[in-house]
């Protein structure tokens, strides 16, 4: 079996655990469909009579890595992700590893009683919020803001130091971690690094990736020195605007301890859709 026939089965699989339970699994498919070209993607499967019936993902970030995983319901109870975790702990120790994730939905009940039993302590939730036009408080995409006209283009090749830079700044990493990620990233097909630009200088930068007809907004940040202006509204409504012509869904995420980001979102028309919990390991690897 290849690896396309794998992803097939990780995806069916996904399907019936999250119908089974209600909730959303967050498994990263930007990453794990390039998982041999990116490397900082790793995962692992359990089959029982050729179904594929236990799946876990290790997604290396820079110097952090974040774990979810998942079994199918029917062979729940009987050891299958603790012999996964087993064998994903031996691939997290061969890794330059400072911060250890595991991730599940918020809703999860069997997600819930597995870490329960790991040496963990809670880190931070993300929404997943989704594009809904009849929430939006306001009309189409505006290229403008307080401080003149934002537009959005693709990033050129040698723009890299901008982008680390605005990431570094952004989201409290060193320019090292910045740079990683950056090239981690920069393997990914099916994406766009997009630079905001005001007044036709960079102001800003985002990533978007796009795959049956779904457009999620990863790494928003505008410069510190510009916040308060309206450019990071005036990019998230033109790419609205832009992916709608396309007849493609928007999403985002954003951290439960970030009010303005969400209130931000909450006006563009952007809803709640599910909840992700973050546990950092504190046990030895």
């Amino acid at each position: 079996m290849n690896t396309q026939d794998t992803l097939k089965e990780i995806e069916e699989l996904q399907l019936r655990c999250e119908q089974y339970e209600g909730i959303s699994l967050k498994l990263n498919w930007d990453m794990l469909e390039h998982t041999m070209e990116a490397g900082g993607t790793e995962w692992l499967v359990t089959y029982e009579e050729d179904q594929l019936v236990g799946f876990i993902g290790l997604y290396g970030f820079g110097g952090s890595m974040e774990v979810c995983g998942m079994v199918r319901p029917g062979f729940r109870r009987r050891g299958i992700f603790t012999s996964l975790w087993e064998r994903a702990q031996n691939k997290i120790r061969q890794r330059n590893i400072s911060t250890l994730l595991l991730n599940a939905p918020a809703a999860s009940a069997s997600g819930a009683g597995f870490l329960k039993s790991l040496p963990l302590v809670f880190g931070h939730a993300e929404y997943q919020m989704k594009w809904d036009p009849s929430a939006a408080l306001q009309g189409p995409g505006e290229a403008s803001s307080a401080a003149g006209t934002v537009t959005l283009r693709p990033a050129r090749e040698d723009e890299s130091a901008i982008l680390i830079k605005l990431d570094s700044s952004g989201f409290n990493m060193t320019e090292e971690e910045a740079a990683e990620m950056f090239e981690e990233q920069n393997l990914e097909a099916l994406q766009e690094h997009i630079i905001i630009e005001l007044n036709g200088q960079p102001a800003g930068k985002m990533r978007l990736w796009t795959d049956n007809n779904e457009t999620w907004i990863y790494g928003l940040t505008v410069d510190k020195d510009l916040r308060g202006l309206g450019i990071g509204r005036s990019a998230l409504q033109q790419t609205i605007e832009r992916e709608s012509r396309n007849y493609n869904g928007v999403n985002l995420e954003v951290a439960l301890d970030n009010p303005n980001a969400l209130k931000l979102y909450e006006s563009c028309g952007f809803v709640i859709v599910n909840r992700q919990d973050y546990y950092r390991y504190t046990g030895s690897l």
